[in-house]
């Protein structure tokens, strides 16, 4: 994150990188900037003030809370299928998954094996690794 100055006001672009390695940026109003330090403590990722840097934070560590309750694969699942507008019922009719599996990953009640992962990777277009990075 980067404070910048554009004229009249100031912004500050925040970049998120994405599991499949594309990334996201935003520009925040500069008086935001308590309120996004507070948001950052909350999920616990910094100890201090934020300071500008360059550096790009991995999505694993904003998301970790959420990682905890709905593990890494249900999370990139979800990411996934709503990058490409599909619901759980489409990509089970494309996947051959039944859509309560779906669901079940995504909630983190099942994990994902190497069978399952390939053909719910294929139609969302990520590699299948992804969906089986999860420490079970």
């Amino acid at each position: 994150m980067k404070a910048r100055h554009t004229g009249k006001s100031s912004y500050i672009a925040v970049r998120v990188g994405m599991p499949n390695g594309k990334e996201m940026r935003y520009h925040i109003p500069s008086s935001a900037r308590k309120k996004l330090n507070y948001f950052l403590k909350e999920l616990d990722v910094f100890q201090e003030e934020i300071t500008p840097w360059e550096e790009a934070m991995p999505w694993e560590v904003l998301a970790k809370d959420r990682i905890e309750k709905y593990k890494k694969a249900g999370l990139v699942l979800r990411g996934a299928r709503y990058r490409e507008n599909m619901s759980q019922v489409k990509l089970a009719q494309i996947s051959g998954v039944h859509q309560n599996e779906i669901s079940k990953i995504e909630n983190g009640k099942r994990g994902v094996g190497k069978k399952v992962a390939k053909k719910l990777a294929k139609p969302l277009k990520i590699n299948y690794l992804l969906l089986l990075e999860d420490d079970q």
